[in-house]
């Protein structure tokens, strides 16, 4: 073990050494990066990396690829294997190097991390080792303050040099000139910084430059590098002596009927797709690692933290922005040596939510059985932060009584944008839309007159501050068609569309969409829209169970307007036996309560 660490120390001594020489950026990330269960890692064009689930007594990850909803890839992946998707948008890759546990949390170590955006016009910087307390601005304006490990993200920058100051009160502050590509994720670190009171050269490390010959300070550099590599080593040797107690541990489990895979079980491990329910990445929820989500301004919007209750009842929660609604999921896992049952989940939201149902109930788990409930909670036009929270209620046969488990709330954010009207032509709004992420739901007959309820909706966007589209309008006496589309752009640069249809004449259906480039943005701007036009009129407008989140290039038939037709002859539904839910005919389990589905 001793000799392992040796050479590890001296490949790291090299690549020390090869970084105190140049301070050059890399589209491939060799910083550590930590994922917990349920984390989720946000890209950009839709793509969202989950990690599912983590084994560390079978040392495997479950981890997918998700684009705008759509899983898109889902596989387990064991030590040292090499994680790769690619297709005509993006290519992700990533080695896993170790999976591991402490008291509550399943972890996940990896390196190498590497995205490229194809024919993406624009590029991202990512910034780590970044001091705490430190304010970040790109070209001027302000975007984040680091917390001291968190990787911060700089998305949508144009091809060429942006600059990027770090200030901080009562320390001297420190800026960059960093080029960017199109479609590469550059990774800088703060050694590639100079302060702001001196000259280019003066860089955070001097020893990164060829010019610096000071003997004395020299000195003092070889003693500092001396000094992290000592620290380095130790801590290897540290963590090697806790891996062999692991494993000695986990030799015992196994000999006590703990189960272990076999070799012949790891057969095709690249793309050995998992057949379990639908997973929590726990958005997530988002709670998040924050050190584990290298997304700047998205950090605190998806991950999940995992409850352990006496460390045999495992409770996991997460949420996801879905469009107009938030989905927040439950899991309970039963590692007792009895059944578990009358599983009662209570969700607890502020007003500012509406919730349909606030309890969901599991009938029983048996040994080593998980499943999973959702609720979906729809904000109400108000904006910022809020606490969710939920409660486990449970029967267990071991104790003979009722257990209750309170798991920790976690911080949804709803943004509500300020916008600014930026004119743009038919053509030029098609373009962008098919660039971002949309909510849509259509209304009941409603008894308000069509030419009305257009005039109202899209005043309504107008003082909004978006830019409204010459509208096509058609009225003949006996029906009125009225469609208008909207744009505008917020204070940060992100955009946001709009599309309004009514139809009727006495009595009319009102269409609504909305489009944004975050799921965040997206849930606040959409309800922001809904909470102005139903002021106006009197009347809730939409269907309660919300709308589906799609990308437009790829409307298929799990649309919501899809969903929702009546014409044609009716198929028969298939519901899950458990709680009713309408399920899709290839699903394998119920997405509301996990249930197996034959």
């Amino acid at each position: 073990m001793i000799e392992k660490h040796v050479k590890i120390l001296i490949l790291l001594s090299f690549l020390v050494l090869s970084l105190s020489a140049v301070g050059s950026a890399s589209s491939t990330l060799d910083y550590g990066v930590v994922f917990s269960e349920g984390d989720s890692f946000w890209l950009e064009e839709g793509y969202v990396l989950n990690i599912i689930d983590i084994d560390p007594y079978n040392n495997y990850a479950q981890m997918s690829v998700t684009w705008n909803g759509y899983e898109v890839q889902n596989a387990i992946y064991y030590e040292g294997d090499y994680f790769y998707y690619d297709d005509g948008l993006i290519s992700l890759e990533f080695e896993v190097l170790d999976i591991y546990s402490d008291s509550y949390v399943d972890y996940m170590d990896i390196d190498g991390l590497y995205i490229f955006y194809k024919d993406f016009p624009q590029g991202a910087i990512v910034l780590y080792s970044i001091p705490s307390g430190y304010d970040v601005y790109l070209d001027g304006y302000y975007q984040v303050t680091s917390d001291g490990y968190t990787l911060i993200q700089l998305n949508y920058l144009e091809p060429g040099y942006h600059a990027v100051t770090l200030e901080s009160s009562g320390y001297e502050g420190m800026e960059g000139s960093f080029y960017v590509s199109s479609g590469e994720v550059q990774y800088y670190s703060v050694s590639d910084f100079s302060r702001s009171s001196s000259t280019d050269t003066d860089r955070i490390d001097p020893t990164l430059y060829d010019d610096y010959d000071d003997s004395s300070n020299g000195a003092n550099g070889a003693g500092v590098l001396f000094l992290i590599l000592a620290f380095i080593f130790v801590v290897l040797f540290l963590r090697g002596i806790i891996k062999a107690r692991r494993r000695n541990k986990k030799s015992k489990i196994s000999g006590t009927g703990g189960s272990r895979v076999t070799p012949s079980e790891k057969k095709d491990r690249y793309t050995k797709i998992a057949s379990k329910p639908e997973p929590v990445p726990g958005e997530v929820i988002e709670t998040k690692k924050a050190s584990s989500m290298p997304m700047g301004a998205s950090v605190g919007k998806a991950p999940s933290l995992p409850l352990k209750e006496s460390s045999s009842i495992v409770v996991k929660s997460a949420f996801y922005y879905r469009g107009a609604v938030l989905q927040y999921k439950v899991k309970v896992e039963n590692h007792t040596s009895e059944p578990i049952g009358d599983i009662r989940v209570n969700l607890f939201v502020p007003d500012v939510f509406l919730l349909k149902e606030a309890e969901k109930t599991i009938s029983m788990l048996e040994l080593g059985e998980g499943k999973t409930v959702t609720f979906e909670v729809r904000p109400t036009g108000e904006c910022g932060d809020c606490k969710i929270s939920a409660g486990i209620d449970y029967y267990d046969y071991n104790t003979k009584k009722r257990s209750h488990v309170d798991l920790e709330g976690k911080m949804v954010s709803v943004v509500c944008p300020v916008l600014h009207v930026s004119k743009i032509d038919e053509p030029s709004w098609r373009s962008v839309v098919t660039t971002l992420i949309s909510a849509e739901e259509d209304s009941k007959d409603l008894e308000i007159p069509a030419e009305n309820l257009f005039d109202i909706s899209t005043r309504v966007l107008k003082d909004m501050n978006m830019y409204m589209i010459e509208p096509e309008i058609t009225s003949t006496p006996s029906l009125f068609t009225g469609v208008a589309r909207f744009y505008a752009e917020g204070v940060s640069g992100l955009k946001y569309a709009s599309y309004v249809e009514v139809v009727g004449k006495r009595r009319s259906r009102l269409i609504l969409r909305a489009w944004a480039e975050k799921e965040d943005a997206l849930t606040g701007f959409y309800h922001k829209m809904l909470e102005e036009i139903e002021k106006r009129t009197d009347i809730k407008l939409f269907v309660d169970e919300g709308s589906m989140q799609y990308n437009i290039r790829t409307t298929n038939i799990t649309d919501s307007l899809i969903q929702r037709s009546t014409i044609g002859s009716e198929a028969e539904v298939r519901k899950c036996p458990n709680c009713g839910k309408e399920v899709k005919d290839n699903a394998k389990f119920c997405e509301e309560c996990g249930e197996r589905l034959d």
